[in-house]
Formats: C-alpha cells, sequence, structure tokens
C-alpha cells in the first residue's frame, strides 16, 4: 500500500507541474566524447598470454567503433622500458581512422620483461592537464598482469621501484578523474586477475574483464564505450552457424539514434552480410548511408541516421562458424527546459524548473537506460551580485528532471539549466528573469482554477483505476528480470532470461537452480554449476525494485554491492560467479545481470 500512496503522490507532482509551462530555448547535441589512451603489454611473456595479438586487436576494434570528431585514441607499449608511443590522436576522418590502424598493424614485436608501475605512471602523465575539450579520459590495460624485473635488462630498476610507481599512477588516476579498464590477458591461464583487479577498482572503473578469445572483445569494449559516451549496447545474438543465411532483428527505437554500430565477431571468414531498413530496402554500404569494416576477426558496420522501426541483419557464413553480434547505438539529444515562478519575479518567489530530454523532432526520451546516466542542473545567477545558487534537478515518475529554487533579493536573474555526466553536457540557453516581470508567473483566477479542476478530475479518475488493479490483481509496482549466462566447457551460453511474474504481492524469492532449470531446456548447463553452489543462492526481488543475492561457499564473486552474506544489484548491475566446473573442475564463469522492468 505504501507503493500506491507513493504513485499517487508522484501524480499530483506530476499534475500540479503541468499547470502554465513556459519553454526556455534549448541548444545542444550530445555524442560522448571519447579520449583513450590503449596500455599495452608488449614483453615477451605475451607470446604465451596473448598468442593471437588480441591486444591490437582491441584498438583496431575501438577505433572502428567510436563516431568521427568525437575520438581521441593513443597508445603506449612497454616491456622493461616504455617500446612505443603514440599520443593521443583526433579520429576526425575515415582517413584518419585508416592510419591509426596501419599503426597498430605495424606493432609486432615483442622485448624486454614486464614493468607495469613504469608504464601505468606514464600512461596516466601523458594525458593533457583537462579542459573544458578535454572529457572522457580514460584508460584501457591490456596485459597479464605480472610485474617481471629482470636484471641486466635495467639495471636501475627494482620490483619495489615498479610497485612504488604502479600506487603513485592509481594515486594520480584518482585525482584527475581518469578510470583505468583492466583486460587480463589468460591464454595460458596465468594472469594475475589480482593485481587487475586493484588497478581497476582503486581508479573507479570497477570492472575487470578476463579475455582469451577475440570473440570476448566485441563485448568488452562495448562494455567500456557505453561507458563513457551514453550509448546504449544491445547485444543480438550468439550461435554456431549451421551454413547458410541467419537472420537477426534488432530495433531502432526513436530518431535521437544518429549512429548504430553493428559489431560481429567472427571465426572465420563471412560468406556474405546484408543489412535490411524497415521498408525491406537492402542498405547500400556508400559511405553516407552506410560503412563496412571488415578484419580477419570482426566486421563492424555503421548505420548513420537510421530509421525508426524493424531492420534486419542477414549473415551467411560456413557451416561450424562461431558469431556474436552486439549493436551499439549512439544518439543526438535535446533538452527541452521549462521556467515556473510562484509569483512575479521579486523577493521571495520559488522557481520551479524542469527538463525534459527529447530527440531532434521534439519526441521525449523516456528509455530509463538513457536517463538513468545522467544528472541535472539548474543554476540560478543573480545578475547583480553574480552570486550563483545550484539547483539539483531530480528524475520523477515522467522520466523529466525537476527542481526548486528561490529568489532572494528584488534583481534580475538569469537561469540555465543543463543535463549532463563525465562526458555529455547539454546545456540550454540562458533564460533572464526580469525583476517585476509575470511572464513566468503559474496562471491564476479562472485559467487556473479551470486546470486544477481538469488535473483533478483525470487524477481522481486514475487513482480509482489504480485501487481497484491493486485490490483485484495485488500488482507489484517493480518487475524485472534476471539475464543469466553459463560458460560450458569454457564457451558462453546463450543469454537466458527470466522474468519475475507481476501479480505476487511481497518479496519474491527463488534458488538459482530453481532458475536455471526454468529457463534451460539444456540439462548440462544446468549440470555444470554444482547443485551445491546453484541451490544455495538464493535471489530475492526487493519493495525496492532490486534483487538480493545470497552468497553460497566456496565461490568468487565480482560486481554488484557486498552487503554481508548479500549482494544486491540494481538496474542493469551484474554479479561474475567464479565456480569449478563440474564435468572439468577447471575454473569458470556464470554472469547473472538484473535488468528492472
Amino acid at each position: 500500500m505504501k507503493k500506491l500512496i507513493s504513485a499517487i503522490l508522484a501524480l499530483v507532482i506530476a499534475a500540479s507541474l503541468s499547470l502554465g509551462i513556459i519553454e526556455a530555448g534549448a541548444v545542444g547535441e550530445t555524442t560522448g566524447e571519447v579520449n583513450v589512451i590503449f596500455l599495452v603489454d608488449s614483453s615477451r611473456s605475451m607470446n604465451k598470454s596473448d598468442p593471437d595479438m588480441i591486444r591490437l586487436e582491441a584498438i583496431k576494434l575501438f577505433a572502428d567503433l567510436c563516431t568521427l570528431g568525437k575520438t581521441k585514441i593513443g597508445f603506449v607499449l612497454f616491456g622493461t622500458e616504455i617500446n612505443y608511443e603514440q599520443a593521443p590522436m583526433p579520429i576526425n576522418t575515415e582517413e584518419d581512422r585508416i592510419a591509426i590502424k596501419k599503426k597498430v598493424d605495424e606493432l609486432t614485436e615483442l622485448k624486454g620483461s614486464t614493468d607495469i608501475g613504469l608504464a601505468l605512471r606514464h600512461s596516466v602523465e601523458s594525458f593533457p592537464e583537462a579542459s573544458e575539450n578535454e572529457k572522457g579520459r580514460f584508460i584501457v590495460f591490456l596485459s597479464d598482469g605480472r610485474t617481471v624485473i629482470t636484471k641486466g635488462e635495467n639495471s636501475t630498476r627494482t620490483l619495489e621501484d615498479s610497485e612504488a610507481d604502479l600506487e603513485k599512477g592509481i594515486e594520480e588516476a584518482q585525482n584527475a578523474g581518469i578510470p583505468i579498464y583492466t583486460i587480463g590477458l589468460n591464454a595460458n591461464g596465468d594472469v594475475d586477475e589480482e593485481q587487475l583487479r586493484h588497478i581497476s577498482t582503486k581508479t573507479y572503473a570497477d570492472d575487470t574483464y578476463m579475455t582469451n578469445s577475440a570473440s570476448d572483445l566485441s563485448e568488452i569494449l562495448s562494455d567500456i564505450y557505453v561507458r563513457h559516451t551514453g550509448a546504449e549496447n544491445l547485444q543480438l545474438a550468439s550461435f554456431k552457424s549451421i551454413g547458410g543465411e541467419h537472420d537477426t532483428e534488432f530495433d531502432i527505437a526513436d530518431g535521437s539514434v544518429i549512429e548504430a554500430n553493428l559489431v560481429i565477431m567472427h571465426t572465420g571468414v563471412l560468406d556474405d552480410i546484408k543489412i535490411k531498413d524497415p521498408d525491406g530496402k537492402e542498405v547500400i554500404f556508400n559511405g553516407s548511408q552506410a560503412d563496412m569494416s571488415v578484419t580477419e576477426g570482426y566486421t563492424l558496420m555503421k548505420l548513420y541516421y537510421p530509421n525508426a522501426g524493424k531492420w534486419h541483419l542477414l549473415v551467411t557464413s560456413p557451416a561450424d562458424t562461431k558469431v556474436d553480434i552486439n549493436c551499439i547505438l549512439t544518439r543526438d539529444f535535446r533538452l527541452c527546459p521549462t521556467i515556473l515562478t510562484s509569483r512575479e519575479v521579486c523577493a521571495g518567489a520559488i522557481v520551479k524548473l524542469r527538463a525534459e530530454l527529447t530527440d531532434p523532432s521534439g519526441v521525449k526520451i523516456t528509455d530509463e537506460n538513457v536517463i538513468t546516466k545522467l544528472f541535472g542542473k539548474g543554476v540560478l545567477k543573480n545578475e547583480a551580485t553574480g552570486e550563483t545558487q545550484e539547483i539539483v534537478l531530480t528524475v520523477d515518475e515522467n522520466s523529466s528532471f525537476y527542481g526548486e529554487g528561490s529568489i532572494d533579493t528584488d534583481d534580475n536573474y538569469t537561469v540555465q539549466v543543463s543535463l549532463y555526466n563525465s562526458n555529455i553536457d547539454i546545456r540550454s540557453e540562458i533564460t533572464t528573469l526580469e525583476h517585476g516581470t509575470e511572464a513566468y508567473k503559474e496562471p491564476e483566477g479562472p485559467l487556473k482554477l479551470i486546470l486544477i479542476c481538469a488535473a483533478s478530475v483525470i487524477l481522481l479518475i486514475v487513482i480509482i483505476i489504480m485501487i481497484i488493479r491493486y485490490m483485484k490483481e495485488n500488482i507489484r509496482f517493480w518487475s524485472g528480470r534476471v539475464v543469466i549466462t553459463v560458460n560450458k566447457a569454457g564457451m558462453p551460453s546463450m543469454p537466458m532470461p527470466y522474468d519475475f511474474a507481476k501479480k505476487v504481492p511481497g518479496k519474491r524469492k527463488v534458488t538459482l537452480l530453481d532458475v536455471l532449470k526454468t529457463v534451460s531446456d539444456d540439462s548440462a548447463i544446468v549440470e555444470a554449476v554444482p547443485k551445491s553452489v546453484t541451490s544455495a543462492i538464493k535471489i530475492t526481488m526487493t519493495d525496492s525494485g532490486d534483487i538480493r543475492l545470497t552468497k553460497a561457499g566456496g565461490v568468487e564473486y565480482s560486481g554488484g554491492i557486498t552487503l554481508g552474506k548479500k549482494i544486491v544489484l540494481s538496474n542493469a548491475n551484474k554479479v561474475t560467479i567464479k565456480y569449478a566446473d563440474k564435468a572439468s573442475g577447471s575454473n569458470n564463469l556464470m554472469i547473472v545481470q538484473y535488468l528492472r522492468t
């Protein structure tokens, strides 16, 4: 019943805010900026840890993925010392993209042992001092994570020197706000995951990625890219081809998408690729509608300003080809702010700010995956004194940002509204509130009364409907699903979703074993994870809309928030569970991701 009351209050607030709206001008567009340095281990140990040179493939794939004009990419290759360095260079044209990939293809030499501290500190200090135009700075570190100082190669360095530089570099990254994402190259099973996790956790990158296959790169780099651009990542398909054509459908939800990146990782050469738009017409890769980049291990296609609707990707491949497909959507947003005052502009007036995100045509964006990544604020400035007041905007039930401030003196004020995160900053025009003006005042008199009555009637109807539905069906205000991926014999399964029922009141609790039996028809997947683990891990949906996993003994966990013997996952969070495979006895992984619906 508390949830019902909360929802009613939210509707009351929404109705009151709908009275008398004056919109200020909107400016700004958003495509997240990327300024990245790839820190790449090129010591002799990479012959065993990364024989397929995943580390270099990662740079090329990321270059293909990023948006022209919004990207800077550099790289540092190291062993005992810095073997090669490329300062972050702008990727403004296709020629720039090709040039940096060509540089990477030339970097095949391995030499020296491994001085991680030296290289990490050098990479952090390679970034110029941050400015308004230097957004989106981060480092991607690819290594087996093991520092090895060999005598004779560099007699002035010791293991203690390297460890001291490592901690100093981490501290400098923390202070500069530069997260360091670590990717463990583990072809020989000798990666130092603890060291890599120490680096990523201390620099607030949180995640450490482990891989021994180029097929993992799409998901890893997509995840990093999405964190820094506000883009959206859709995992479309993962399959082993039986030969012939495979049709994968994907959805462009609205008109804010300016670039759709389809990333196909494949273990062999594909026979053919086609894309059909919502009208069934085949896309032409001519540089204006779409582009395609092909290497031995991946194919990346860019669709520019794709129309909303259902699209189809048709992949023809030889039998036994392993194919993984991701779609990353880069968006262009507009900010539509609203300014209201409780009275004419003067001392004591309350200023109410509301901001909505729209696509370029003005259609409101309500996608939670987008909205929850943004912060909102308004800046109220006294033009006479220069003093400013920052108004925090919070998200309401209607996916709008709302906040209030107050006017303290009889002066002119200006207001500017912005939505932002570490890479995106969309600002409205500056609006002047002249002293004494009633232009932004809420409606009064008969008009206000009529609006209030109309809103009240609508609100009453909604409340009655909600009460009836609540009493009749006990509908929960939160529901969601967990998506589980299980490694079986070293290969990840298809993502398996489990939806929580909407009509069961109170807390929902199931065991992981129950979930696996429900979502998988493959008994080998269910039996791959020991039942002592799956039956001990209980998944509970709470009244707040999160889920909690009860820990089982003898299992390693990473991700989520640990509360005693439980791990809490909020929307779009995931936890990685490392266990001993029942069949082989070797360490394996299971990933549990929670998506609120």
